[in-house]
């Protein structure tokens, strides 16, 4: 498992701009590029019947970026059949101090192929999927329909999960035929709390609450998180 693991002080507010207060030197950032592979992350689905998995055309894994020859990015899409597909990349972080609380916050990189004020079945393709940062004491997983932690409903957070932007990309079209980059991060007062085990571990994630009755599909290429003791 590969990743790298940087003491914060000054050098964060280069990781998350301006408009993020700094976090004290005892924090943690965790930076994934996904050219180097997936480093612990991987997929997952929720909020669908699982007995029609095959209409709901859900992919995920790393691959190469489109226009981009020799980079590649963790690959996820679904077909939202259901209304309400939630497609998400968890990892369970470790080496925390044990039984405490953190802020933390993520910067995201992806590419995406939905265009800004597109029309779609149900929702907008690019604004009516709605990006979500969330903590879970379990693993995140469908049990049953549903994810088995509290992360809202398309445009509403949860308790275990914030809404921090959507899919809406300038540069993509309303085409679907032509993906550009687009940077997400939190905000201060978009930070969520997490905590640790007695094993200083905690399960974080980060997806997609779909509104859009069609098909999503996204390239991560870099997860950034910082994580500030409380």
């Amino acid at each position: 498992m590969k990743h790298v693991a940087l003491i914060l002080g000054l050098a964060l507010s280069g990781l998350f701009g301006c408009n993020v207060d700094l976090i004290p030197e005892e924090g943690r950032a965790f930076n994934y590029d996904f050219n180097a592979g997936a480093q612990g992350w991987t997929a997952g689905f929720s909020d669908y019947p699982v007995e029609n998995t095959a209409s709901f055309q859900l992919q995920s894994g790393i691959k190469t970026l489109p226009q981009k020859a020799g980079k590649s990015g963790f690959f996820i899409s679904g077909m939202n059949r259901s209304d309400d597909l939630f497609m998400f990349l968890k990892r369970q972080f470790s080496g925390l101090e044990p039984s405490s609380k953190y802020y933390a916050r993520v910067r995201l990189t992806f590419l995406s192929d939905a265009g800004a004020e597109c029309f779609g079945v149900g929702g907008a393709p690019g604004e009516s999927v709605y990006l979500k940062f969330g903590y879970g004491d379990k693993e995140p997983k469908q049990e049953g329909y549903y994810l088995n932690l509290d992360k809202g409903q398309q445009s509403e957070s949860g308790p275990n999960a914030k809404v921090i932007g959507h899919v809406a990309t300038p540069g993509a079209d309303c085409n679907g035929g032509k993906f550009a980059e687009k940077t997400v991060q939190t905000t201060t007062t978009e930070r969520i709390p997490v905590y640790s085990n007695a094993q200083g571990q905690a399960w974080l994630f980060v997806g997609t609450d779909s509104g859009y009755e069609g098909l999503t599909s996204l390239y991560y290429t870099s997860i950034e998180i910082a994580l500030e003791p409380i």
